[in-house]
């Protein structure tokens, strides 16, 4: 009896545990995998259209020297308010000043020359007249009075030019402004048309962008831009391209665009950072995609992403093959095989396969 009671209870036991086995493995069968999705991003067609840009006045003079010499007066600084006719710079005036002086000095004695050439031509020819000079003595007496008349207005003519040359030795402001660029310091030798100082308009009407060559000729001569600088928190100010460079730079193969603003503001300082936002169509442009990296696999058929596709309220994982561009850095470029709506697998491809029934943990951040 005890036999048959220890073997009925081992069976009862044994049956227990497969079917908590059983149950256990319906469970572990039961579990579907969580995975997170996203959306591909339809690539912004202006994050290759703005660009960085420089504040500055279409009224800039560029100031330098017409002489050299030592630079022994230069007290401006960057920001500095000037008005037309203010003495900017000064060079060392004292060689310039020396040349003055013999010029000067020559031409005294010149002028003594002429005089007396003068006196003696007209003595001669008094002589001539009654018969007491030869026509030889006439001839000299008159080609040294015209000599010595050339003379004096040759040296008169060098002291102009040295007096002007003197004049030279101060740099004054051709406009009302500010200082907006110094190229020198105080006590340099500078030489001759060397950059002293820049100085522009007290108001800052254009911005000045560097574009680069493969969208360069997108850009047509009085097109709208909008400009935003970003210390100003004011909405976008409109502008007109006005300039476009048809060199580009020695360092980067970018090309000068100025852009006029069409109001300008008080708030605006030459050297300021802006963005400037081109609006340009371009009909030959295919429709982008960015997706992140990881999600694009590859293998002997090409390029491919895992989707998720809904059937019957459940998600399942499809292959959908793609074509790719650029890899930058929010991801990869893509052009063909995607459109907003699809659910891409974010990450863990590799441990999912083909018709894998899975869970989207972020379903409520993607809106579906």
């Amino acid at each position: 009896m005890r036999k048959f009671l220890k073997l009925n209870i081992l069976v009862v036991l044994v049956l227990f545990f497969a079917a908590c086995q059983k149950k256990e493995e319906n469970k572990v069968e039961d579990v579907v995998k969580s995975v997170f999705a996203i959306n591909p991003i339809l690539k912004d067609e202006n994050q290759n259209r703005v660009f960085n840009a420089t504040a500055s006045s279409s009224n800039q003079t560029k100031l330098s020297f017409k002489v050299q010499g030592n630079l022994n007066y230069f007290k401006s600084q960057i920001g500095d308010e000037v008005k037309k006719g203010d003495l900017i710079a000064r060079l060392d005036s004292k060689p310039y000043e020396l040349r003055v002086s013999q010029i000067e000095y020559a031409l005294s004695e010149a002028n003594a020359s002429l005089q007396n050439a003068k006196s003696t031509y007209e003595r001669t020819k008094k002589l001539y007249i009654n018969q007491n000079s030869s026509v030889s003595d006439i001839d000299n007496a008159r080609a040294v009075f015209w000599a010595s008349s050339a003379k004096v207005k040759n040296i008169t003519q060098e002291l102009e030019y040295a007096k002007l040359q003197l004049s030279y030795t101060n740099l004054y402001a051709p406009i009302n402004g500010y200082i907006s660029a110094k190229y020198v310091n105080e006590n340099e030798n500078i030489a001759l048309g060397t950059p002293i100082i820049l100085i522009s308009d007290k108001l800052v009407d254009e911005v000045r962008i560097q574009v680069p060559e493969v969208f360069i000729n997108k850009i047509k001569k009085d097109s709208s831009v909008k400009v935003l600088f970003n210390s100003i928190d004011s909405k976008p100010f409109e502008a007109k391209i006005s300039e476009i460079s048809k060199y580009a730079s020695q360092t980067e193969k970018t090309y000068l665009v100025i852009a006029k603003l069409q109001d300008s503001s008080s708030l605006i300082k030459a050297g300021m950072s802006a963005d400037v936002y081109f609006d340009v169509e371009d009909k030959t442009k295919t429709i982008e995609y960015l997706v992140p990296s990881n999600s694009v696999l590859n293998d002997k058929n090409g390029y491919f992403v895992y989707v998720l596709k809904n059937q019957d309220g459940k998600y399942f994982v499809k292959r959908k093959d793609i074509k790719v561009a650029n890899l930058i850095k929010e991801g990869f470029e893509i052009t063909e095989g995607l459109d907003k709506n699809d659910l891409v697998l974010k990450a863990g491809m590799s441990e999912v396969f083909e018709n894998m029934e899975v869970v989207i943990a972020n379903i409520k951040e993607l809106g579906n």
